[in-house]
């Protein structure tokens, strides 16, 4: 019986292996594309549902690699400290009309280059009624989760989040997905997954197991995961960086990728310095 056992832990430790090992950190790592001091800055047409309509606008998805500070968990100024960290940023930015008033909401997060691993996310949200923050950081096996909404009978607090063996939140996927190690076969494999954060209450964050499968065409390559709330199909360039360019998400949202830019946006910030961008071939990544 001790020999079956150990037999049958040996197999569950290289089955989680097998399954993690589907995700490769050699993107995140790849210093030839994100250490030149500037970012991916993707501008989608999306339709994003409010309140079961989908709501055409303009959704940005931004990544950049940054230094970090790993006791805050900011961006760390002036010179470099003996505690700073690499990480990747991503920036999900969604301005959804809804008939009289906006959805203003930006999600973060932040994954070590060291080990992909998520250090921290975080959520604005505004909807002309009232403002919602989140945060979750990261601390062991377990993310702790702050949150203050408008809401009655959530308007603060934090929670202890367990983090299970191969376990993501959903608003890594756009990310995420672009990790596959698409040198081994497509077959689908598990993983636990989250709901989205991004929404003004208080989250219910648990664990689900969710799959994920790809196929790849002769100029893209297809991510189909399906999860609690339905199915998501992205959709990527076979080569890399394997930009995403398109989304289609459970709820009935859409992106579909307008322009793609390798950018130093944040010194792009005088009147007419988008119209030079846009029109600056030099800032174009290959379509």
């Amino acid at each position: 019986m001790l020999k079956s056992g150990c037999t049958l832990a040996l197999l569950f430790l290289l089955g989680i292996g097998a399954v993690s090992a589907q995700f490769s950190p050699a993107l995140l790592q790849n210093n030839s594309y994100w250490a030149d001091g500037k970012a991916e800055f993707s501008i989608y047409g999306a339709e994003i549902v409010r309140y079961g309509i989908p709501r055409s606008c303009e959704v940005l998805h931004i990544l950049v690699r940054e230094p970090f500070d790993s006791k805050q968990l900011v961006k760390p100024e002036g010179p470099m400290r003996a505690d700073t960290i690499a990480v990747l940023k991503m920036n999900q930015i969604l301005n959804v009309p809804t008939g009289l008033y906006v959805y203003q909401q930006m999600h973060s997060n932040f994954w070590r280059v060291d080990n992909a691993r998520l250090l921290k996310f975080s959520l604005t949200s505004n909807d002309s009624c009232g403002n919602t923050y989140k945060e979750g950081r990261r601390a062991g096996e377990q993310f702790v989760y702050e949150y203050r909404t408008y809401w009655d009978g959530m308007a603060g607090g934090q929670e202890d989040v367990p983090v299970p063996a191969n376990a993501y939140f959903y608003d890594e996927l756009p990310w995420l997905v672009r990790t596959l190690d698409f040198s081994k076969p497509g077959a689908e494999f598990e993983i636990q997954l989250t709901g989205s954060v991004i929404n003004s209450k208080k989250d219910t964050i648990e664990f689900k197991p969710a799959r994920v499968s790809f196929k790849a065409t002769e100029r893209t390559i297809e991510v189909i995961v399906k999860h609690a709330a339905g199915s998501d199909l992205f959709t990527l360039d076979r080569d890399g960086p394997h930009l995403l360019r398109e989304w289609k998400a459970a709820d009935g949202s859409r992106l579909k990728m307008k322009r793609n830019l390798k950018v130093d946006y944040w010194n792009y910030n005088k009147p007419g310095d988008r119209e030079r961008a846009l029109n600056n071939p030099m800032l174009r990544l290959p379509d």
